[in-house]
Order: structure tokens, then sequence, then C-alpha cells
């Protein structure tokens, strides 16, 4: 393996320890690095991925307050801050399955644990970026949403370099998939997994079934899959996927609940077992995984009224079997409070909002404090300021209220 010329890379370096910082910028200046920006927190990194381009970025995944490395990561790649022509790398003294699956779920090039050598992160630099300018084109045209330039250049470097075949023809059935070529996509991933059964061609292959409408295949392969990839996160939320496509709701949540004990900081994960057990009428399991997407929140790109609210809602369904513990009432004050602090002037936030704290305070018989609520909710209405109710709340508090 060549050694790489990394004098023209631009790297941007995420670390907030202000050892390990120093430590990292000399092993980048030692491999030949000229350009290297600084972040002590990921906020930083965000402004400098938004304003400037990198070639590497080092980050570690513990950031001190606020975002850690893997909600980084994930803001990254929901935002589209860095192309795949970049090289990402994540740097951890972690070593927890939740901590390693979540990160990876977010797919960074590759990470390294702590402590490490000058020599091991040179070799790992030097493999990734070699991999990188090879593929040069066919990331480029996968950032310009050009698939089937992306294949053809795909084709061309599995021809010049047999050894990076896989990686290709991976590439290759994810474009199929995007272009909705189905049936090339699954001749591909049948290729793939006649001359070595890789993971990722046999997921390709159920992804294929699914888009295509044949559930029970996709299933089956999901299925053993799971079985001879018990960490295979996705699997479970593919598997979710075909079974609600086949109404089999209850069967979709345990494989959600699989998925979140193996990797529980996927917030849309948990938003979306929060949203099958209501479907069940499971509200205490919707509780927990809604409660778990608050705190996940925080720090997230996915922070939005909805996370709050759906929290609320569920709370409101235990509630409509009779009162609230404390308990639960307390999570329900704590995530009112978020939304008043941070989602209180969108219109329909607001009403669901009054919503779900009359539904709570009808359950605790408290009528005149949920009267006081609506009559708050007409006034805003008059204001703009919120969505008037429907017809049917308007009856059905009005009901609640004996008038």
């Amino acid at each position: 393996m060549a050694q790489q010329d990394f004098s023209q890379k631009k790297a941007l370096l995420i670390e907030d320890m202000a050892e390990a910082r120093i430590m990292q910028r000399k092993m980048l200046t030692d491999f030949g690095f000229t350009s290297i920006d600084i972040a002590m927190k990921a906020e930083t990194a965000i402004e400098l991925l938004r304003s400037k381009s990198f070639d590497v970025i080092l980050s570690d995944y513990n950031l001190g307050k606020g975002k850690d490395g893997q909600q980084l990561l994930e803001e990254v790649r929901h935002s589209a801050l860095i192309p795949n022509t970049a090289t990402y790398l994540m740097v951890t003294a972690e070593t927890s399955i939740e901590m390693v699956m979540g990160a990876i779920e977010y797919q960074p090039d590759g990470y390294v644990t702590k402590p490490f050598s000058q020599a091991m992160l040179q070799r790992r630099l030097n493999k990734l970026l070699e991999t990188k300018e090879r593929l040069y084109k066919v990331n480029l045209a996968l950032d310009n949403k050009e698939y089937e330039t992306a294949v053809n250049e795909a084709k061309i470097v599995m021809e010049k370099y047999p050894s990076l075949e896989g990686k290709c023809e991976r590439i290759m059935g994810d474009c199929y998939l995007e272009l909705k070529d189905y049936k090339k996509a699954l001749s591909l991933f049948n290729k793939t997994i006649k001359s070595r059964k890789m993971p990722w061609a046999l997921f390709g292959k159920a992804k294929s079934y699914y888009l295509m409408d044949e559930l029970e295949k996709a299933e089956k392969l999901l299925h053993q899959l799971m079985l001879d990839n018990r960490f295979f996160v996705s699997a479970y939320d593919w598997l979710a996927k075909v079974l609600l496509k086949q109404d089999k709701v209850a069967e979709a949540q345990s494989a959600l609940i699989e998925a979140i004990t193996k990797s529980p900081k996927n917030i849309l994960r948990q938003m979306e077992l929060g949203r099958i057990s209501l479907l069940l009428g499971d509200s205490i399991t919707s509780e927990m995984a809604y409660r778990k997407a608050v705190f996940l929140a925080k720090h997230s790109c996915y922070n939005t009224s909805e996370v709050y609210l759906k929290h609320l809602e569920s709370l409101a369904r235990i509630a409509d079997n009779g009162p609230l513990i404390p308990r639960q009432k307390d999570n329900f004050d704590s995530t009112l409070k978020k939304i008043h602090d941070g989602f209180f002037d969108e219109p329909d936030c607001r009403a669901k909002a009054y919503e779900y704290e009359m539904d709570i305070c009808i359950a605790d018989n408290e009528i005149s404090t949920a009267k006081q609520i609506f009559e708050v909710w007409l006034s805003d209405v008059s204001s703009a300021t919120a969505t008037a109710p429907s017809k049917e709340q308007t009856d059905r508090y009005s009901n609640a209220f004996g008038s």
C-alpha cells in the first residue's frame, strides 16, 4: 500500500479534551497535513462543516456537554454536511455495545478505539483515503445523485481494483434500488450471495423483495439475516416494515423492541415503536418509547415538536383508563414544560398541548382546571396563536364540562 500524500488534504479535528486534541493534532501534522481546523464541541464542528469543505474528519465520541459524536454524525448525515468523497473517522474510548451500535448505524468510514498509536492511526487513514481516491468518481456521482453514472464508474473500479469488488457491488445494488430497478438489484445481490454470503447482500435482497411487494420472501430473508447476524439492527427495522405491510402489528412491535434492546440511541426507531404501540393500544410501551425519544431529542437534528407532543399523547391515552400515577404526571409536566419553552409559538403544537393537558385534567376529575385551559385555548385562537379545536373536540369537552 502506497503512502498517501496528506499535504493537500484538509482535516477537521473534533475533540473536547485538550491533551487528546494536542496529541492528535501533532499526529496529523506529522502525517503531513498542513490544513487542520479544530472544534472542541459538536456545534462548532457543524458551523465549520457548513462553511468549509474537508477531506478528513476525525471526531471523538465524547464531546462534553451538548451533542455527542453519534448525534453529530447523525446531523452530518441528515443534513448532508459532508460529501461521500470525504472520510469520517470516529475516535472513542467507549466500548459499550450501545455506543458502538449507535455510532455504526450512521456509517462512519471507520472508527478507532483509544488509546491508539500514531502508526496505527496513520495506517487507518492511509487505507481509508486510498479507498476514497479509488472510488472518487463513484462517490462524486453519488453526491450528485447520478446513480446510473455511479454504477458505470463502480464497474470500472471493480475491474481495475478487484479487492474493491464487494464495496462496488454494494454501491451498485443500492443505486439500482434508488433507480427503482428492483429486478437488477435482486440479480446483483443474488450474484454476490452465490460467491460470498455477505450480510449486506442478503439485506439488499430482502429490501428488493419488499419493494417488489413480495413480502413473505422479504420476511423470510430478514429472519435469516437476524439469526446469522443478531447485531444487524437495520434488519429489525425492515422486518417491522414488512410485518406492518402484512397487518402483523404486534409482531412489528416485537421486532422494534428487539432492535431497541441492541441499539437504543436511534430516536427514529424509538418514535416508530411509540407509533406502533399506540396503534395496538399499548400506551405503556408507547410512553416508554416516546419518553426515551424526548431524552434523545435534546441534542438531535430530529428535535421537533412532534417528539414531545407524541409523549404527551401517549400519557393522555394512559389517562383514558384512569388518573396518571405521580411519576407519570411528573413526566407529563416535564415534557409539557419543554413544549412551552421551545415550541409553544407553533399554533398546531399549542392546540395539541392544550388538548392533552385537558385530557389529563379530566382524568383527574379537575373539570374546572380543564375549563380554564379550554378558555385560554379559545382566546389564543382569536389571537391566531393556536389552531381552533375541531367540532368533535368541542362537543367532547362540552360533554365533559356538563355544558
